[in-house]
């Protein structure tokens, strides 16, 4: 009887291991279909509106050098925003921080869709991005380079 129930126990363990597995990181897929891959700067923030969620917020940027064809000189993104201390943060989100005048990697799916990675722009980066594109990876909301093997 016990081994039974050992191997019951054994089983519901050994069942439950691919749901221990990360789920896919969709905003990472997403970011690599986005049609818009961009050096940029933030010329306007625009609220659209605010929820106890965040702030629904338009992001529009001046390409500086584009990674993807037919990237308009000026496009817009849409992202969440935590402005007020009432604000709480829902789990799934990715919330932004942006500010006018920074200069950003960014992939927004199409002008006026959502912002699927968003980065501070490096020497490092920015490199990358210009020289060797291929080492640009993203994950959760961001853009990080992969080792060179130069």
């Amino acid at each position: 009887m016990k081994f039974r129930i050992f191997l019951a126990g054994l089983l519901l363990f050994l069942a439950a291991i691919p749901a221990l597995a990360n789920e896919p990181d969709y905003l990472a897929m997403m970011a690599h279909d986005s049609e818009i891959k961009a050096i940029a700067t933030i010329s306007k923030l625009r609220r659209v509106s605010g929820t106890r969620n965040g702030t629904f917020t338009h992001v529009s940027f001046k390409r500086v050098y584009a990674l993807t064809p037919y990237t308009p000189k000026v496009f817009v993104g849409a992202c969440k925003i935590l402005n007020y201390a009432w604000q709480k943060r829902s789990e799934g989100i990715i919330y932004l921080k942006p500010k006018v005048g920074q200069k950003v990697y960014v992939t927004v799916s199409s002008d006026g869709g959502a912002i699927t990675s968003f980065t501070l722009l490096t020497p490092e980066l920015n490199y990358a991005v210009r020289k060797d594109p291929a080492r640009v990876e993203y994950t959760h909301g961001k853009a990080v380079l992969l080792p060179s093997f130069e």
